[in-house]
């Protein structure tokens, strides 16, 4: 029998209209919407409180129209709509929608794209569709172009959607380009369109939206949404919830309730398109739009704008319940409730939010792209945690069992059909799909659901899960989302996943793929974890539930934009890891590898392996059959030619400027720093003895330019911005970073401001990005990473936050941004890696680790492949940005890809940080090809090579600049390591006790690479606690003489303990400055 809303639930106030657009139901009171001088703002942004009134809205929609009918020379009532196709590619604007409903004016199609498409996605969706132009914003553009291009649109048909100023660093719109508000300023001068003339049943025939349902296979799907289709769930989303929402005006008040409600989920996604901006706008309430989901602004945007409802997806569900602390130093007072869809939300973790916020209404709904969204949703006063709720006006439904028969009663399972006046037009150029999908009137959703009898008495519609995802175990439909929602219960699991996998005995059993909590230990056995986790399973549920398949702990679950789980991923991992098991990786020999996809992960045994001089040169053209025998050693003075000792306690840092390299900056214990012209002072053309009376003089210090002030405790991370060196920044033991401003020579500074967040600063890095200028990174002692931009034109705050990452757990210990500044990997005593988008870039490219997350990669040592037990304490990027290298203790050091981020491809060898391509039978190395510029994931988070750098903490590491293909660790233990990246991350060279002294192996503190390829881009700097620097040449192999030593240079008083040199700095490699600790 068909099943129907309760009678509780309203009927519909009137037919929905089938002969008018979109635009017109939404801003013509006529039909019914909530008066616009009274509504709220429609559209307000989250970052800037940017607004447009709904007046305003409704102008801009006319103006936009008559601006874009002049543009592409389009008229109401000529043509066909899919004549009038507008692609949208973009995260979420004020205007995204006013677009769509500006097309929806002159008889048009918006296709709304997914902002984390590649240029491949987007390419097909633009081509499927016929869009005749593209609608992007600024972080989208580059990937826009190379989509528009390869589909036959113009440059000059794609426009902008503007963003807010922090989403794009305050970069405006590129010349060439038209943004909406230019349009929409043409469109004001012009006449006034004709209007609309359509005929009964135009508006249900006539396409409005189309939008592209990713499925569970193949190529996404056009699917064809019609006016009459949003009209029609826009009425029956705001008569559902009309009775609840009435007990809510205040007392005595005529005046209907409205609020703000939270618009961060995707435009693109019909529950965003459709519920958030159509059902909040018809009834007054006002949206607060974010561009993406970074938690702490989705909590600040809440307490700022007084955000009543939020609209959300159970993936930041979870996160909110794992993440209490945060959400307590935020106001959530004004939250009434929220309502989740997209995914299902399972009982225990609604259970969990309800304890963390007992106050909230906590509503789940569900509906799909095919249904313009909702069938059915949780009212106020019958909330049943795990259902997802009653039918909504106008909707029909009906059970249908596998072998198709009607299922009539409660509680058993089946497929679900619905009929809705919303139930879309079908599928764009798929009949197959239609003719599957569309029967008898009802749409199948392909999802298994049960109609259970709630407390209340109404009926509730119980989605089971995915048909095609349910596990079949020995006859036994076993539902991976009722399993997760179990495991999501179990301390140690942050997120998790279920998939099916074959079984001789059953045919198919449960794997669950789990995320850890940043609870677990590092000293906690996998083993034994993932046997308590399966414990948690066997004590609750049925034996052919239990999870038998195994747990495999990985660092994040594949998920879409909208929450769901991609379980394709991992069921294509499954296989993958099946194909391969017992497979070792093949041995290479003294081969450079031939496909770069072989070094995933190199042999331990091979990774050691020390390469003989065999004739082999790779380092640029210099054979060892042309060389002397014995190096011709560096003639450079032995003693520093000058010293500065205005330092009352050892000198804890050192930095250079970047245009001046005589500019030095250092801190040290006596809680200041100095800024030092290290110019050498100029000397007597004749030694003192061939003065007529020598006399014994002592040596000067060189004189402070200027003092830096105001740290209570030891000063020990300082820099230069840049790329100018406009500010100096210093870091302390205090908790305090301080800027200065100093003049273009560097001659002159003033203090500027300061800034504390933390309690202790352990380094800072400054980044090199040319569209962030005068940015430095810090990390702390509590984990945590922040990022600066120092701006003395922002006299309100000279010092502003750009982002603040917390997923260390310990301390951290060391970070480096890329070359191109676009990203920043820190390392932590936790054993922990993140490579953190900084900027947005990567997630505007598709390049996120996950929805909604804020590194690119993130590696922990949970994961048995990347843990180094002791910790992290140094991290570098190659040259070219497609890899980093940490070390830590014991030597340890993990090679890991990265991905690229717009940024252009290098032509060095070893880029790619699995080995130079090379000629068939020839060891010599071989160019890159020519750079293109691209985003791409790549072997993003893969880790490429374990190897061994001593035996102590990999305390430094440095790279050589192209062609020049080396990597050096220096190690406590006193030894530094050269490795060649072009060859599998082979040792060329091992140098123990690189630093010593008679009382034994001193540390090696800093390894540098002189980057002047005319002085030798084959020098290798070292300082350690010997208190000495030297010089090596760090071409050749393990035959070098005296392992390559060409010069060293003493005056610093080693020992270890209260000696040694901290640093040094050596600009083009002419002169070295050192920072002593004596």
């Amino acid at each position: 029998m068909p099943f129907h809303p309760p009678p509780w639930v309203p009927k519909l106030p009137f037919d929905p209209p089938d002969s008018i657009p979109i635009s017109d139901f939404m801003f013509d009171e006529n039909y019914g919407r909530y008066p616009l001088g009274y509504s709220r703002a429609p559209f307000t942004c989250g970052l800037s409180g940017k607004e447009y009134s709904a007046l305003e809205v409704k102008e801009r929609i006319d103006y936009l129209a008559r601006g874009l009918a002049t543009e592409f020379g389009w008229h109401p009532n000529q043509g066909s709509e899919w004549d009038k196709v507008i692609g949208v590619f973009s995260v979420n604007t004020l205007d995204t929608v006013t677009l769509a409903w500006a097309t929806h004016r002159l008889g048009g199609i918006q296709t709304p794209a997914n902002a984390a498409y590649s240029a491949k996605e987007l390419e097909y969706q633009l081509k499927d569709s016929g869009a005749k132009c593209l609608f992007t914003c600024l972080p989208l553009l580059e990937t826009s172009l190379e989509a528009a291009k390869n589909v036959g649109i113009a440059k000059n048909h794609i426009y902008i959607l503007e963003v807010p100023k922090e989403l794009t660093g305050g970069k405006g719109c590129p010349s060439g380009f038209k943004t909406v508000d230019d349009i929409i300023h043409e469109g004001s001068k012009l006449p006034r369109l004709e209007p609309l003339n359509w005929a009964e049943g135009e508006g249900a025939r006539r396409t409005a939206f189309l939008c592209y349902s990713s499925g569970t296979s193949g190529l996404p799907k056009g699917v064809m949404i019609s006016h009459r289709n949003v009209i029609a769930n826009t009425l029956q989303i705001c008569t559902y919830e009309k009775p609840c929402r009435d007990t809510k005006k205040e007392p005595g008040s005529q005046v209907d309730y409205t609020e703000n409600v939270l618009g961060l989920l995707p435009m693109s996604h019909i529950y965003g398109l459709v519920v958030i901006c159509h059902a909040s706008i018809y009834r007054g309430d006002g949206i607060i739009v974010l561009p993406k989901f970074e938690f702490q602004t989705f909590l600040a945007a809440i307490q700022r704008f007084k955000i009543s409802t939020l609209y959300l997806v159970p993936p930041i569900i979870i996160l909110m319940t794992k993440n209490k602390n945060t959400m307590d130093n935020y106001d959530l007072s004004s939250v009434r409730g929220i309502f989740t869809g997209a995914a299902p939300l399972g009982k225990e973790t609604a259970d969990d939010l309800q304890n963390i916020m007992p106050s909230w209404i906590i509503r789940q709904g569900y509906g799909l792209t095919e249904t313009c969204t909702v069938v059915c949703a949780t009212s106020d006063d019958d909330v049943w945690f795990g259902s997802s709720g009653s039918l909504l006006p106008g909707i029909e439904c009906k059970l249908v069992s596998i072998e198709g028969a009607e299922i009539e009663g409660y509680d058993q399972p089946g497929e679900l059909l619905v009929r809705s006046p919303a139930v879309v037009l079908g599928y764009l150029k798929n009949d197959k799909a239609n003719r599957e999908t569309f029967q008898d009137g009802y749409m199948r959703t392909g999802d298994e659901a049960m109609i259970r009898k709630a407390p209340s008495g109404n009926e509730h519609v119980f989605i089971v899960d995915r048909i095609k995802e349910l596990i079949k175990v020995k006859g036994h439909q076993v539902a991976p989302a009722e399993l997760e929602a179990h495991l999501l219960t179990h301390p140690a699991v942050n997120d998790c996943a279920v998939i099916q996998v074959p079984d001789e005995r059953s045919g198919e059993v449960p794997k669950a793929f789990v995320v850890k909590s940043p609870s677990v230990g590092l000293e906690e056995s996998d083993r034994m974890l993932a046997r308590q986790i399966q414990k948690h399973v066997e004590e609750h549920k049925a034996r052919y539930k239990w999870i038998t398949g195994g747990i495999e702990f990985i660092d994040a679950i594949p998920k879409s934009p909208s929450g769901k789980i991609l379980r394709r991923f991992l069921r294509d991992r499954e296989k993958e890891s099946r194909r391969k098991k017992g497979a070792k990786f093949p041995h290479q020999g003294d081969h450079e590898l031939d496909d770069e996809d072989d070094a995933a992960m190199l042999d331990p045994a091979e990774a050691g392996e020390e390469i003989p001089d065999d004739g082999d040169a790779p380092m640029e053209s210099d054979d060892d059959e042309d060389r002397p025998a014995t190096l011709e050693e560096i003639q450079l003075q032995n003693d520093s030619i000058a010293h500065f000792d205005g330092h009352k306690d050892s000198i804890f840092c050192i930095a250079q400027h970047p245009v001046h390299h005589e500019i030095i900056a250092t801190g040290g214990g006596d809680d200041v720093g100095h800024i030092i012209d290290s110019t050498p002072p100029e000397t007597p053309v004749l030694p003192a003895s061939y003065e007529s009376n020598p006399q014994p003089r002592e040596r000067e210090s060189l004189k402070a330019i200027y003092k830096l002030e105001g740290h209570t405790d030891s000063l020990n991370a300082i820099t230069f911005t840049l790329p100018k060196g406009q500010y100096v920044v210093s870091a302390g033991l205090d908790g305090r970073l301080r800027a200065w401003q100093g003049e273009p020579t560097g001659r002159r500074w003033k203090f500027l401001a300061e800034a504390q967040e933390v309690e202790e600063i352990n380094w800072l890095a400054p980044c090199p990005h040319p569209s962030y200028p005068n940015t430095v990174a810090l990390g702390a002692n509590d984990g945590s990473v922040w990022i600066y931009t120092v701006n003395a034109a922002d006299t309100s705050s000279p010092l502003t936050i750009v982002q603040a990452f917390y997923l260390h757990t310990e301390s951290c210990t060391a970070g480096s941004w890329t070359p191109d500044g676009k990203l920043l990997a820190t390392v932590s005593e936790d054993s922990s890696l993140y490579v953190w988008d900084v900027f947005g870039e990567a997630a505007a490219a598709g390049l996120a680790e996950a929805q909604g997350s804020q590194s690119v990669v993130g590696l922990t040592g949970l994961d048995e492949r990347f843990r180094v037990d002791g910790g992290l304490y140094s991290v570098a990027i190659a040259p070219n940005g497609a890899f980093a290298v940490v070390g830590g203790r014991g030597g340890n050091l993990r090679v890991l890809g990265l991905p690229r981020v717009g940024a252009e491809s290098s032509s060095a060898a070893g880029g790619k940080g699995a080995g130079a391509k090379s000629k068939p039978g020839s060891g010599k190395q071989v160019g890159g090809s020519k750079a293109v510029s691209s985003s791409t994931s790549g072997q993003a988070g893969q880790i490429l090579a374990s190897l061994q750098a001593g035996t102590d903490n990999v305390e430094t590491i440095s790279f050589s600049q192209p062609p020049l293909t080396l990597m050096a660790a220096g190690n406590v233990d006193g030894s530094i390591t050269l490795f060649d990246t072009a060859h599998r991350f082979a040792v060329r060279r091992n140098i123990p006790g690189a630093h010593e002294d008679d009382q034994g192996e001193q540390a090696v503190v800093k390894v540098e690479f002189v980057t002047n390829t005319k002085t030798g881009g084959w020098l290798l700097t070292s300082c350690g606690y010997d208190g000495v620097v030297r010089r090596w040449d760090a071409r050749g192999g393990t035959a070098a003489a005296a392992k390559g030593l060409v010069g060293e240079w003493r005056g610093h008083r080693g020992g270890g303990e209260g000696g040694g040199i901290m640093g040094f700095v050596q600009g083009d490699g002419k002169y070295i400055a050192t920072a002593g600790d004596e």
